[in-house]
């Protein structure tokens, strides 16, 4: 298994997609530590500005977006989808090694490298942040629950591109269909609570699950029940992409 994952990983930090989605992120880096110095330098410095352009605050801010979810799923797509276009998947497969192995191994090196890249973009946030105005009050176990949970939203959307990838073969359709999911998420979560009159898919929607595990000021054990049910959903793709990849041809 760690010869998969090595290969995959190797695999990943030579494709283009790695650093395109990096310079993407560095650049809004870059981006918010000129609007944070145009905004210190033209407004009147008050306890309450420092407040919201705290270092909390922008490790915060840095993933109270679906461009989160997106990356994701990009990444995972153009990953996969590339080993079916240039063959390095049936050749894998033809050496003997296990599927299950080939989708779990390819799952973790994915899942891994993305929860570095957007966890790094965080920290660059909160630094930079932290040095032109301050850090900001921090509840060290909101923060770490914070945290956790976002490693298992990060692994749980990495579960939905992985599958979606092995289901259509086609990073085109792929992404378009991840894209769309995340878009249309929270209307289908409304029709859904509005039939059934239950809260339950609004409430367990993607978006709504991530502003619940950003929240440092939400219920610890709303957090870990979001937390958990992205790792269930990550479970129940990667259990799904295995079964797709077992029972499909490889071409």
């Amino acid at each position: 298994m760690m010869n998969v994952i090595t290969s995959e990983c190797y695999k990943i930090f030579r494709s283009k997609i790695l650093y395109v989605i990096s310079i993407i992120l560095l650049s809004i880096n870059v981006i918010q530590m000129i609007a944070l110095i145009y905004v210190k330098k033209t407004s009147t410095v008050t306890a309450k500005l420092l407040e919201e352009m705290s270092g909390i605050n922008g490790y915060q801010g840095s993933y109270n977006a679906d461009i989160v979810f997106y990356i994701i799923v990009i990444f995972a797509a153009c990953l996969i989808t590339a080993e079916y276009a240039n063959g390095s998947i049936r050749q894998m497969a033809c050496h003997g090694i296990a599927r299950w192995k080939l989708v779990l191994g390819q799952y973790i090196a994915i899942s891994s490298v993305v929860t570095v890249i957007l966890i790094t973009y965080g920290l660059i946030n909160l630094l930079s942040s932290t040095i032109l105005c301050q850090l900001g009050d921090i509840d060290m176990n909101a923060f770490i629950r914070m945290n956790l949970g976002m490693i298992c939203m990060f692994w749980g959307v990495s579960g939905i591109g992985t599958f979606f990838s092995y289901l259509f073969k086609n990073s085109g359709i792929t992404i378009a269909i991840s894209v769309l999911l995340i878009l249309c998420g929270n209307i289908i979560a409304q029709a859904a609570t509005l039939i059934t009159k239950n809260d339950i898919f609004l409430t367990y929607s993607l978006s709504n699950m991530r502003k619940t595990i950003i929240d440092l000021n939400a219920k610890p054990e709303d957090v870990i029940t979001c937390s958990m049910v992205f790792l269930i959903i990550g479970i129940a793709t990667m259990i799904g992409s295995t079964l797709l990849f077992a029972v499909r041809d490889v071409d």
